[in-house]
């Protein structure tokens, strides 16, 4: 990269006024919106300079801070391009105004769609005015301040800066072979005794889960709770026990989970206009969701979220009413493939689950036997899901709660509730006096509470411990496939009625 620097410093005529007709080309020309944006804000004459050149490129090469290759950016062919027009300052201007647009769209908003990675994807579009704040910095010389403003500056987007240089560091020093067990051997309890104890405790030492080497072949109480500190932050039982699942988390290399860190920044990137510092926000890979204000949690919970079949979509809409002893209206999906064949072994399902046809749609009654439970929280989107508090609450106990037609099932729908109708709308106690009466009552919100609904594989909590979790719905691999210019295969959202 330092020998593309010097090339562009010692190009002729890079400091010359020139490029007198390039903005009028540029506007009748194709160009991309935002280089045309540029050009009109700018006005005439070459806008780069060797000064703004090597910031724009000196920032590149900082990209992989960010989970980005420079090369992306087409840095490693920009001799090629400019050595054929060594005196033509208007291609070598262009050039470079693309490649700033480039990062700086990447930095701001991602480098692609979601939605084309062939999910189903409810995202509001950014108004861009990339190419006009570009034209200001280089006016201003401030070009190398507006380039490191470009990322997401919350506490959240940083902890993945550090745990992506965190898991690269220890890729670029350790090898990472496979860890077995004795053969036959399935796992290693509390107490027992293996040979694969000093390479399991090694590995956990250098994750961070273990602080100190002890115990020899035994898996000690030290070594117990760092297994299930390593655990907790891949979202497997947490029991002590190193079993197939823990050593199968714990043999995958720091460069993979590099990979995944680098795909969710992406996706922060994507999403980070949409997520409001106040917000309900579900990660539909966790299964988990939170409330936020003012970018501090206030509470969370566990929820219950798609079946790998019927996805939880990733969407941001807004609250709007509340509802509580609610109907199910269910739909033809849910009819065709599960209660339709209950019917035919039991001609009373619909009476036994309080169902019954009005208008030719199929109904729940509000009670103790409806899915939705006692509470649903509505909100505008292209898909037939939502919050929603459960008939079946024990299911919040199990480590895989995939379980749902796609929406979203609470774990503390009142708490939830309560908070967002606020003093006036009453407490939680009051709330569940209203639920006893057993009518079906609808509270409109005085302010709408903003809703996202994510997928982060990687991410740390609050209080700055780092997670992983399955890409259960393949959105990782969907997104990556897409970052290298392939089509992934498409996948509709689950869908769960009205």
């Amino acid at each position: 990269m330092g020998l593309i620097l010097a090339f562009l410093f010692c190009l002729p005529g890079m400091a010359r006024a020139d490029c007198s007709n390039l903005a009028a080309d540029v506007s009748r020309g194709n160009e991309q919106a935002e280089v045309k944006a540029f050009y009109y804000a700018w006005g005439e004459g070459c806008a780069w300079k060797e000064w703004s050149a090597s910031e724009l490129l000196e920032r590149i090469l900082r990209s992989e801070e960010e989970g980005i290759d420079p090369s992306t950016f087409d840095t490693r062919s920009i001799r090629d391009k400019l050595r054929p027009s060594r005196s033509d300052p208007d291609i070598r201007d262009l050039l470079l105004t693309r490649i700033a647009i480039s990062y700086a769209r990447a930095m701001q908003s991602g480098r692609v769609d979601l939605a084309s990675t062939g999910q189903d994807i409810a995202l509001p579009r950014r108004n861009s005015r990339i190419g006009a704040q570009l034209a200001e910095a280089l006016k201003e010389g401030s070009l190398a301040e507006w380039l490191a403003s470009l990322p997401p500056s919350t506490p959240e987007y940083k902890r993945l800066k550090q745990a992506l240089a965190f898991y690269k560091d220890l890729a670029s020093r350790v090898s990472w072979p496979s860890l077995g067990l004795e053969p036959g051997r399935r796992s290693v309890k509390p107490g027992e005794v293996s040979p694969s104890m000093p390479a399991i405790r090694e590995r956990l030492l250098l994750l961070g889960d273990l602080h100190a080497r002890s115990g020899g072949h035994t898996l000690n109480p030290e070594t117990v709770s760092a297994v299930i500190r390593f655990q907790f932050r891949h979202g497997l039982e947490r029991d002590g026990i190193v079993g197939p699942k823990t050593l199968a988390a714990l043999n995958v290399s720091p460069a993979e989970r590099a990979e995944a860190i680098a795909l969710n920044m992406e996706r922060y990137r994507i999403m980070f206009h949409a997520m409001p510092p106040t917000r309900v926000e579900v990660n539909a890979a966790g299964a988990t969701a939170a409330l936020y204000e003012n970018g501090v949690q206030v509470f969370g919970m566990r929820t219950i979220v798609g079946k790998p079949s019927t996805p939880t979509p990733i969407l941001s809409s807004f609250i709007n009413k509340i509802i509580l002893n609610p109907p199910w209206v269910i739909p033809r999906s849910i009819y065709v493939g599960e209660i339709a064949p209950a019917m035919e072994r039991d001609p009373d399902y619909l009476a036994k689950h309080d169902m019954f046809w009005e208008g030719g749609q199929l109904v729940q009654r509000p009670g103790p036997k409806n899915s939705l439970g006692r509470l649903k929280f509505e909100f505008a989107s292209p898909f037939a899901v939502y919050l929603h508090d459960t008939n079946a609450p024990s299911l919040f106990a199990r480590d895989n709660r995939f379980l749902s037609h796609g929406c979203i099932r609470l774990e503390k729908p009142l708490e939830l509730a309560a908070q967002l109708l606020g003093p006036s709308g009453g407490t939680k106690e009051e709330i569940e006096a209203a639920i006893a009466e057993g009518e079906t009552k609808r509270f409109e919100l005085s302010r709408s509470m903003p809703v996202v609904v994510a997928y982060w594989t990687a991410f740390a909590s609050s209080d700055g411990v780092f997670h992983f979790r399955d890409d259960i719905y393949g959105r990782d691999a969907a997104l990556a496939a897409r970052l290298r210019g392939e089509s992934p295969p498409s996948q509709a959202a689950g869908s769960c009625g009205s």
